[in-house]
């Protein structure tokens, strides 16, 4: 028997920064179509991830799919709402010193990790004590121990009672919520049986709606319901609010093949696919005239898309080659063919709907293939390959490589494509060992985090992709910023010096679709990219 799809429409007119929860609209179906579900607890919820996790110790080992799986059993002392604000989770309350050095957190009483323990400022230290730890391995180490391009360190963290927690800063960081909150950087609080008496990691006990069930690596990671689950009363708001965790149990299903993910989906052996290429529009679009049980869901996201030069490479490390090869890509026309003309190019850190965002985020170099060849003799080039790193796992990155090239290769350069895995690529990427790359930055709620991420010292990370003194220096200046306003300013300055040095070179903001079955309700994408799945429930089964 044929499958058949419906697409139940969504209207989205909030900015991307906005949580849009509605299925798409189109002359073909209607809101009225829609069967409204009251929420229900049971059952189970099958999403298809497209790789397996790379492990389930927070904020270590990490990527985006590990990502998305361990936010459901961990939770930080805050997180972002919906509107890219930090917002308490496990703190009740936060209140920061004068002078900005000192961080003291009032706990949430009544809160119990999924071993049944209370958790108490103890168990925040002893985390916090563990993540600060070299031989943790935390992937944010640098943002917390003086050693980034910010310098902001954590020198104490201390309890005065069983609920309060106190964090003393060796500098003012006006940003310091907004790292613990960082999504990639998964800050959770943990209790220390999730380590083994040695230290060595044994599983993430968390305080988290869902608790680990069980990996079975390649093929599946089970989350189930905690039912020891102790809420907060404001609304569910992004990563903090009231969660609900409806389903007894999540299963996340490695499924590599995007195609054979929305064909699990079509035949009701998945209940959501996330992040799926704009690719897959098209095809959804076709299906609109036939009924069928799948919703669809559009939303802009915080990634940003980009093409890294490594400033180490003896080729690139000249600026005015650099400089030629900005002058020989469009942003413009290489977003309109690789996303369908449905994304915005986007050559800033900051993002078009970013509290933020002013007119000077938009100056770039402009698109001129002629003075492109000019400047690269100019500079000594005399058709040496050039060659951009990509892989087919992210066909955005590939798509982006590909006309990238294309347009390298008609302004005179000798453009070649290497095609990877992508846990090669990525690899490579983290020890800096490229010419140039097609890729990609998960969102992050603030861009002050996104320009820190790739600014730095290469001899601190090797992934650093600006190692410029003068960037640095504007870098350490956000963390004095005293409100938004000064912050804005300085993220000015920081993009403008960007346009002179090219370490880069901006692309897009990622649009994304989101698939779910109709019998999948309460499911609200947002600009993090990342599916939340408390607040989620699933029609009874017949």
């Amino acid at each position: 028997m044929r499958l058949r799809l419906r697409i139940v429409p969504i209207v989205c007119l909030a900015v991307a920064l906005t949580a849009c929860g509605q299925p798409e609209s189109n002359s073909h179906s209607s809101n009225a179509a829609v069967h409204v579900s009251k929420p229900r607890f049971g059952g189970e919820i099958r999403v298809a991830i497209s790789s397996d996790i790379r492990s389930t110790n927070p904020g270590v080992r990490r990527d985006g799919n590990t990502d998305t799986v361990l936010l459901e059993i961990g939770e930080p002392l805050v997180a972002y709402r919906n509107d890219m604000t930090v917002g308490p989770m496990l703190a009740e309350s936060v209140k920061h010193s004068p002078d900005g050095r000192v961080y003291t957190f009032t706990l949430r009483r009544h809160v119990r990790f999924q071993n049944g323990a209370l958790m108490t400022a103890a168990d925040v230290k002893w985390s916090w004590d563990r993540l600060l730890d070299p031989k943790t391995g935390f992937r944010c180490l640098d943002d917390f121990d003086g050693t980034g391009a910010t310098g902001v360190k954590i020198e104490s963290v201390t309890t005065p009672d069983k609920w309060h927690v106190v964090f003393t800063l060796n500098k003012p960081s006006a940003l310091f919520l907004d790292r613990i909150a960082s999504v990639q950087c998964q800050t959770s609080i943990l209790h220390r049986s999730s380590v083994n008496a040695d230290g060595s990691w044994n599983k993430p006990i968390g305080t988290g709606p869902y608790e680990l069930a069980e990996w079975r690596k390649g093929q599946y990671v089970l989350l189930k319901r905690f039912d020891g689950y102790v809420p907060r009363s404001d609304p569910q708001d992004g990563m903090t609010g009231r969660k609900i965790a409806y389903a007894d149990r999540i299963r996340f299903v490695v499924t590599p093949d995007l195609l054979a993910a929305k064909s699990a989906l079509y035949a009701g052996a998945i209940d959501l696919v996330f992040a799926a290429p704009l690719s897959a529009l098209n095809e959804m679009e076709r299906r609109a005239k036939d009924p069928g049980d799948v919703r669809l869901y559009r939303q802009e996201t915080l990634d940003w898309t980009v093409l890294l030069m490594q400033t180490d490479d003896p080729l690139l490390k000249n600026v005015n080659m650099r400089r030629a090869i900005a002058h020989a890509i469009s942003p413009e026309l290489l977003t309109d063919v690789s996303t369908m003309g449905v994304a915005t190019a986007n050559t800033s850190a900051v993002n078009h709907a970013s509290r933020f965002r002013t007119p000077d985020e938009s100056r770039w170099l402009s698109y001129a293939p002629e003075l492109a060849r000019r400047m690269a003799k100019e500079a000594g080039y005399t058709g040496q390959p050039i060659t951009i790193q990509t892989n087919r796992k992210f066909p955005y990155m590939f798509d982006n490589a590909v006309a990238a090239q294309a347009m390298l290769n008609a302004a005179g350069f000798n453009a070649k494509l290497e095609v990877f895995d992508w846990a090669t690529q990525l690899s490579k990427f983290q020890k800096g060992d490229f010419q140039m790359s097609s890729f990609g930055y998960a969102a992050r709620g603030n861009p002050a985090l996104l320009f820190q991420n790739f600014t730095g010292s290469k001899a601190v990370r090797k992934s650093y992709q600006w190692d410029n003194p003068r960037a640095i220096a504007l870098i350490e200046k956000f963390d004095m910023a005293p409100n938004d306003d000064v912050l804005r300013a300085e993220m000015q300055k920081l993009h403008a010096l960007m346009v002179q040095d090219v370490p880069l070179i901006g692309l897009y903001n990622d649009k994304i679709i989101d698939l779910t079955r109709t019998s999948l309700h309460g499911y609200q994408p947002w600009a993090i990219g990342r599916p939340i799945l408390w607040g989620v429930w699933k029609d009874a089964t017949p």
